[in-house]
């Protein structure tokens, strides 16, 4: 079952957490262990998500 939490969505199942966050037409999905995290743990990781710089691009990814 899937319950609202602020602006994303949230649910619970099947050891994970998992929240999801509509905007824009994309759904943005962050989910974790739920042996090992907190729910506060992919709800933080959620709204910490952005689109990269340049800069964080060149220090990921390899050599054009």
């Amino acid at each position: 079952m899937c319950e609202r939490d602020g602006d994303a969505w949230y649910r619970a199942g099947g050891g994970r957490h998992e929240y999801a966050l509509v905007e824009k037409g994309h759904v943005l999905k962050v989910s974790g262990d739920s042996t090992k995290v907190t729910r506060a743990v992919p709800r933080s990781a959620l709204h910490s998500a952005h689109r990269p710089s340049d800069a964080e691009l060149a220090a990921v990814l390899p050599p054009a």
